[in-house]
């Protein structure tokens, strides 16, 4: 008898059988039900963590980074002003994380008062998140993780049989009166070898309120988005896409933005726009099982303009890169391994201080190698290895040049068909890099400057059976040598003495059956330094304290048509919280708050051609300041001022979308 046995299957079945031995995407259930792709999978060291769906986005309605992870455990970000939101993923910032968009790395901050990352979510086709120091494919500097931002295709708003479509869309939210139009053209050849993708989006929103039905300051905003995509299937085995994408936030926003408005932190004319140009290339062997590559080309610029008293001040943070990476099947192992380059500039335009115009470039080269083993039908073993090169030349002058190793090991052990065992332990290093804008004309670097060290160490059980997914863990994590200003805010950076020590436990269960889908999602997490709580305040983008967090989620799909649902949100207060920042001993609370929302998603005309949907964020109308903003200083005499804004009252959200 003659076998299929093409060097293509052969890797295909490899492939699979790895992925299969660390987790399963689905599981079908007896009925024929089947459990989607769900935010714990497997967590495995080269497996993701959290991640989140197109459809999942839609039925949040998500405008900005908060509401884009309101469902999300382990990763956070809050605040009513979108500019001043920060990434975290288990307590830990995203200056820490290395953050991709379509593969186009997001590093630098332009004002440690606001936050680096800026996204569209109606364009996103995928978020995936890994949490803590992870394989060596998580890219450079990832101390905490790794969280990518992949937009979506053509191919991805067409059906099977369709080439050209339309889509318009509008929304409206009731708390700060908010209209937000968008049109999308897409299409593609019939021989589907050649699509294109145009976006465009326009928001206009006044002050919103919060839970108790008073205006928050600074919130009103414009915004505006221009995105294009254009994809090329080449060849049976190679296929290219080119995209560009400009987002632009103004209005009078606070001048820090990531606290509350006051006398010392008034609204002022704020711009804000990040543009990044990607192009990204795949191609493989069909005779072969050393070729599978990818190839990522890019060129990112934040850039933000602020006034303080009627004086305006601009900065951005520009980065080209590439990332050269490829996969091959030699007997039983998968080997990933490539190349990551990135060149970034800071630039700062201060009218107040000569020469007026600073700078700093810096650049970070890295070799990797990923081995991924099926040891046995039991066993899968993963370990890699990554070398990272960093070098600077900051606003004096000087020049650095840090570079190391960092290895990662992790097993995969099939206990029985339902439950396998994980445990695994990695290392991440991040250089010095360059500083954010606007600090460049006030700050400068010891002249003894290292590379910061993170290790992540992790022991899991996942179990899956007919309509349960069940994934559970803990951890512990170490950043040492980090980068910063010794308190009470010095000017100089330097590798501080103390580690922010991270200890954590996850747990997620996963229900799905015909028309049900349900979850519980659970985090609890204690980051402390030099014997203290970390926060926001004194951490920055680095770090920050969130509560134990449970979520909960149920969906029923009425009809083929109709879909409704309902999240609670519990995130439990930490207070007493003491610090220590100069002379002044603090203490901060951080009260816990319960949030719920809703929504329903209609097809009256029985297709996509017409979707109605609503949202209700904060159901109850919850007074609260989320815990992944700046906390309340403002008990603590002469800190009256410190203080992140609370977050959005209760919003009703209506949207149409209709397709031709």
């Amino acid at each position: 008898m003659r076998t299929l046995a093409s060097p293509m299957l052969q890797k295909t079945l490899l492939a699979l059988a790895i992925t299969h031995a660390i987790f399963s995407n689905s599981v079908w259930a007896n009925d024929g039900a089947v459990l989607q792709a769900l935010k714990i999978e497997g967590r495995a060291i080269n497996e993701l963590d959290q991640a989140v769906t197109d459809k999942e986005i839609e039925q949040r309605q998500a405008t900005d980074l908060e509401e884009l992870f309101r469902g999300e455990s382990e990763v956070s970000a809050g605040g009513p002003v979108a500019m001043g939101q920060k990434l975290y993923v288990r307590n830990i910032g995203e200056d820490s994380l290395n953050v991709t968009i379509d593969g186009a790395e997001q590093a630098g901050a332009v004002f440690h008062h606001a936050g680096r990352i800026s996204v569209e979510p109606e364009l996103l086709k995928r978020v995936e998140v890994e949490a803590g120091a992870a394989g060596a494919t998580a890219g450079p500097g990832a101390l905490g993780g790794s969280v990518r931002f992949e937009t979506k295709d053509p191919s991805d708003l067409l059906t099977e049989d369709e080439t050209l479509g339309v889509m318009l869309k509008s929304t409206y939210s009731s708390n700060g009166e908010s209209i937000r139009n968008s049109a999308t053209l897409y299409g593609q050849t019939q021989s589907k070898k050649l699509g294109a993708l145009v976006h465009f989006t326009d928001a206009d929103r006044s002050n919103i309120k919060d839970g108790n039905g008073d205006k928050i300051g600074g919130t009103e905003s414009e915004e505006q988005l221009g995105f294009a995509k254009v994809t090329a299937v080449l060849s049976p085995s190679t296929d290219i896409s080119i995209s560009h994408e400009r987002v632009e936030e103004n209005g009078k926003m606070p001048y820090k933005p990531e606290w509350k408005v006051g006398p010392k932190n008034v609204p002022e004319p704020t711009e804000g726009n990040r543009q990044t140009t990607t192009f990204n290339l795949n191609h493989f062997d069909l005779n072969s099982d050393l070729i599978n590559t990818r190839a990522v080309v890019y060129r990112t610029k934040n850039e933000q303009e602020r006034e303080y008293r009627g004086t305006a001040y601009d900065g951005y943070v520009e980065t080209v890169g590439l990332t050269l990476e490829n996969t091959s099947f030699v007997g039983d192992h998968e080997l990933i391994y490539g190349i990551n380059y990135r060149d970034d500039k800071s630039f700062q335009n201060d009218v107040d201080t000569a020469p007026y115009k600073f700078e700093e470039t810096g650049s970070v080269k890295a070799i990797y190698l990923q081995d991924n083993l099926l040891v046995t039908d039991s066993l899968t073993l993963s370990t890699g290895m990554r070398y990272d090169l960093y070098e600077l030349k900051d606003v004096d002058g000087q020049e650095f040049s840090e570079g190391g190793f960092s290895p990662n090991i992790g097993v995969t052990y099939q206990l029985t068909n339902r439950l396998n065992l994980t445990a695994n332990y990695a290392q991440a290093l991040r250089g010095p890099e360059v500083k954010d804008s606007f600090k460049l004309s006030s700050s400068s670097n010891t002249s003894s400057l290292e590379a910061e060290n993170a290790s992540n160490t992790e022991l899991g059980l996942n179990y899956q059976h007919n309509v349960w997914m069940i994934g559970a863990g803990v951890y512990h994590s170490e950043i040492k040598d980090l980068i910063g200003t010794p308190l009470p805010w010095s000017k100089v950076y330097e590798n501080l003495d103390h580690t922010i020590e991270t200890n954590g436990f996850y747990l997620d269960v996963n229900y799905q059956l015909n028309r049900v889908n349900a979850g519980l999602h659970f985090h609890t997490a204690e980051s402390e330094a030099n014997g203290q709580t970390v926060t926001r305040y004194v951490y920055g983008s680095t770090a920050n304290s969130v509560g134990d967090t449970l979520i909960l989620n149920i969906d029923y799909q009425f009809t083929d048509h109709f879909v409704a649902g309902w999240s609670t949100e519990i995130v439990r207060d930490l207070n007493d919280i003491e610090l220590t920042v100069g002379s002044d001993e603090l203490t901060v609370d951080k009260p816990g708050y319960t949030v719920h929302g809703l929504y329903a998603r209609w097809q009256p005309l029985g297709t996509d051609r017409l979707t109605l949907a609503l949202a209700v964020k904060n159901l109850f109308d919850e007074q609260y300041i989320n815990h992944a903003s700046t906390a309340d200083y403002s008990a603590n005499s002469g800190w009256e001022s410190v203080s992140g804004a609370p977050s959005s009252g209760r919003d009703v959200r209506l949207s149409a979308a209709l397709k031709f």
